[in-house]
């Protein structure tokens, strides 16, 4: 019994062992699927991208592995791959797609070839390569003056993103960029003109164009160029102006102490015209008022181009301040100085407006500029107002005589000699002269119209209170004239004697001239009463 017992342990154990055998053999021949994954993008620029695979299973082993890309979607081996060709044994497997165009979008996914079997692919990711750098060229520099220039450029293309900026930048240094000067000109790809302003003159400048994208900043080829010298003046003229559209009899408007500002002071007719040349004779440079901009911007025509609109007079005709400044483009017609001053003092008669009545002479074609010769006391001083009463008075700052005068300032005080004394009132310098008088006969009366002709020269006859000249004259008419180094022609101021009191030339033209018979005569000049006598 025992030993039957035995006999059946034993075969269970030997079937135990065969199927344990079995069990073990079926088990090592299972094998997952091959499986990969597309598991992350790193890196994108705007000519490459690193896409990470991922080996899920191997299955029966891979022959290749690696990256393909298109730019369609589900791209496969037959568009453009990379195969990976490092040794990790890791699961992830990095990829770098190179050569890729800018701002272009990409579908990529891993892909892994079974050995003996086809190709499986991982998820699907897009991605956008970056923009580059906008192209462009600058163009050259045209219509160039002494502060302003036109330049400009052309955006060609926009490196896959959208133009947010572009102009010009400029400097005295070559290579300039947008820490140096720059205008500001639209958006978006094509052409641009630039407006330079506030420029020096006489010199050298380094131009670029500019464009801006989300890339950056790009810049076009350099150029340069060279502002114009300073004119010395420019001319006003115009239906508006005493000189009317003959541009050979424009007037004249000096450049002040800051190089491109020229001021003047002119006599302007009502709601007329007005423009301002460079050079007598000829339209071109011609600035007026810019068209379609606001009053008072500075429109040109160098040459070629359009005309700019005129500029319009003031409502009311009269003296005007005209300042017209080229490297900002603006200009500014204001009301000018007093067309009349009036002397008063001590050191001149008195301080009664009522009894005082001393008017000053406008000098002609000159309205900044007036003058009188007066009788001073030994002691005293004076004001001059522009009208005969207590408003908007003048004194002096400064030294007694050629010195700087300003509104409300200290009386101005009398040589210590009485006499006669030329005064000289300049608006534009702000500047008061007290001269000895210089008085003049001149023409064909005594035979020259030489300025240095010291026979026409009148004497100061301060016993009598006259200026006076003993002289043999041919006959003719009689022509006089003061006279003072900030005039700058003789007939400006020209007087005569009409009716026993002295007439002064006005702003107008010629007056009468009285005629003298051939000849002794003297004549004898009061300016303190304005008498007049030719004997």
């Amino acid at each position: 019994m025992k030993r039957k017992t035995l006999y059946r342990i034993m075969a269970i154990l030997v079937a135990a062992t065969f199927l344990f055998a079995a069990c073990t053999e079926d088990t090592a021949d299972v094998r997952l699927d091959s499986r990969l994954s597309t598991s992350q993008l790193l890196s994108i620029t705007s000519n490459s991208a690193t896409v990470v695979g991922f080996i899920v299973a191997e299955g029966a082993g891979f022959s290749e592995k690696g990256v393909c890309y298109n730019t369609a979607a589900s791209p496969t081996i037959s568009n453009s791959k990379v195969a990976y060709s490092g040794t990790s044994t890791a699961a992830t497997f990095n990829v770098a797609l190179t050569g890729l165009n800018f701002a272009t979008k990409y579908y990529a996914r891993a892909y892994a070839t079974i050995v003996g079997s086809g190709t499986i692919y991982g998820e699907e990711y897009s991605f956008t390569t970056l923009p580059v750098l906008p192209t462009l060229t600058t163009t050259a520099v045209t219509a160039i003056t002494s502060f302003t220039a036109t330049g400009g450029g052309s955006v060609t293309k926009d490196g896959g993103a959208s133009i947010t900026a572009r102009g010009i930048c400029f400097g005295l240094k070559t290579s300039p960029t947008l820490a140096d000067s720059k205008t500001t000109d639209g958006t978006g790809l094509g052409t641009f003109t630039s407006s330079l302003k506030g420029l020096k003159h006489n010199t050298t400048y380094y131009v670029r164009a500019y464009a801006t994208n989300s890339a950056g900043t790009a810049y076009g080829p350099e150029v340069t160029f060279m502002t114009a010298a300073l004119p010395d003046a420019i001319y006003a003229l115009g239906d508006g102006t005493e000189a009317g559209w003959d541009n050979s009899k424009a007037i004249k408007i000096n450049q002040t102490a800051t190089p491109g500002i020229y001021e003047g002071i002119l006599v302007l007719s009502a709601a007329k015209s007005m423009k301002f040349i460079q050079t007598l004779g000829a339209w071109q440079p011609q600035w007026g008022q810019a068209t379609g901009q606001a009053v008072g911007i500075l429109g040109v025509n160098l040459g070629g181009g359009s005309d700019p609109d005129a500029v319009t007079t003031p409502a009311t005709g009269g003296n005007y301040k005209v300042t017209v400044d080229l490297g900002a483009m603006t200009y500014k017609v204001v009301a000018a100085y007093p067309s009349a001053l009036y002397m008063i003092g001590d050191g001149v008669g008195g301080w009664d407006w009522a009894s005082l009545n001393l008017p000053m002479i406008p000098v002609n074609s000159h309205p900044n500029l007036f003058w009188k010769i007066v009788w001073m006391n030994a002691s005293g001083g004076f004001k001059f107002a522009p009208q005969k009463e207590w408003k908007d008075d003048f004194g002096k700052i400064g030294d007694a005589t050629g010195g700087i005068y300003a509104k409300g300032g200290d009386n101005i005080p009398v040589p210590g000699t009485a006499g006669y004394y030329m005064v000289v009132v300049d608006l534009i310098a702000n500047k008061i002269a007290i001269a000895d008088p210089k008085v003049y006969l001149m023409g064909n009366t005594i035979g020259s119209w030489d300025t240095a002709n010291a026979a026409g020269l009148m004497n100061v006859d301060n016993a009598n209170s006259v200026v006076t000249i003993t002289k043999t004259l041919a006959a003719d008419e009689l022509r006089m004239y003061a006279w003072h180094p900030w005039f700058t022609d003789w007939w400006q101021s020209e007087f005569i004697i009409l009716n026993g009191k002295i007439e002064f030339r006005g702003t107008g033209g010629d007056q009468t001239r009285v005629a003298v018979t051939a000849g002794s005569h003297t004549i004898n000049l009061n300016f303190k009463t304005g008498d007049g006598v030719i004997q």
